[in-house]
């Protein structure tokens, strides 16, 4: 097996993606003035030091056995450290790409893969609220719309609270669930 088709395969899709989220995301501009009619939800910048420091560490041990030992390492060598480095990629997309914008009654939605879509709180049908019982309490809402699209924001995020809250006042008590 030689070991350059492996590399490749490895680092060359995620190389791609990492460049393509980097020029989509200077083309777009946040403001930095929050309020309850204008927000972004968005994952704290910490994610992306995370999956950096995932992905370039998985990288170096990788491309550090394979130069510098003897002879190869295991397939499930390859297969471990290349995963760490798909979630490095992950987290740091996720980071740099995933964007919820509320203006007004508008929600504008910017995922990872997929093209931005937009709807209004009059749009969602479902709205449910799922609580952990873990000792953080973290907790998610999931949006379903009508045209089918479906949302996830969770606790962690920027701006949940004020999301939240807009959810309460804006979508029919009909469509809540796990709301108070």
């Amino acid at each position: 097996m030689n070991i350059g088709i492996i590399l490749t395969a490895i680092f060359a899709p995620a190389c791609v993606m990492v460049i393509l989220s980097v020029v989509q995301k200077s083309n777009t501009t946040i403001s930095k003035t929050m309020s309850d009619e204008y927000f972004v939800v968005l994952l704290p910048k910490f994610v992306l030091v995370i999956g950096s420091t995932c992905a370039i560490m998985s990288a170096l041990v990788l491309l550090g056995f394979t130069i510098f030992s003897e002879e190869l390492p295991h397939v499930i060598f390859y297969i471990t450290f290349g995963l760490g480095i798909w979630l490095g990629m992950y987290l740091i997309l996720k980071a740099l790409r995933f964007r919820v914008i509320v203006k007004r009654e508008k929600i504008t939605v910017y995922s990872i893969c997929s093209r931005p879509y937009a709807f209004t709180f009059n749009e969602i049908i479902s709205a449910v609220r799922q609580v952990k019982r873990n000792q953080v309490k973290s907790e998610r809402v999931v949006l379903k719309t009508k045209s089918g699209k479906k949302l996830i924001v969770e606790s962690s995020e920027i701006s949940y609270k004020r999301f939240l809250k807009r959810i309460k006042s804006e979508v029919k008590s009909e469509f809540l669930f796990g709301f108070e």
